[in-house]
């Protein structure tokens, strides 16, 4: 799957993309409580950084419920997922995610905050 070489944002019929090489973010939803971003793709760890930045991106400053689906992530590199461990707030949720993804939000006690399909 290849979408581009750099991050890119862009905003489709009021629709914010987030493009990157290796992954795509798009909303898919939004209502006055909750937005759920759909993730398609690859998440590695040598595009770390991009990713943070994305991620930052869609939850800094947010007052709505937010939800992520994980369900067309075809692969995700440790230190990416570890970091979804450090994102999660009271209002923040994973759907769909990797199993390793679930254990590791379970192990740090986040479990409450994975949806699942």
């Amino acid at each position: 799957m290849h979408f581009g070489w750099h991050a890119i944002w862009h905003t489709v019929e009021k629709v914010l993309i987030i493009e990157d090489a290796m992954f795509r973010i798009k909303k898919v939803f939004e209502n006055d409580l909750t937005i759920i971003w759909k993730i398609e793709g690859e998440i590695s760890n040598d595009r770390l950084q991009s990713w943070v930045d994305a991620m930052n991106r869609l939850v800094t400053n947010v007052k709505k419920q937010t939800i992520f689906d994980m369900r067309d992530v075809v692969c995700i590199g440790a230190a990416a997922a570890q970091w979804l461990t450090d994102i999660i707030t009271k209002d923040v949720y994973l759907l769909n995610c990797p199993t390793f993804v679930k254990n590791m939000l379970q192990s740090a006690g986040l479990s409450m905050h994975v949806l699942d399909a």
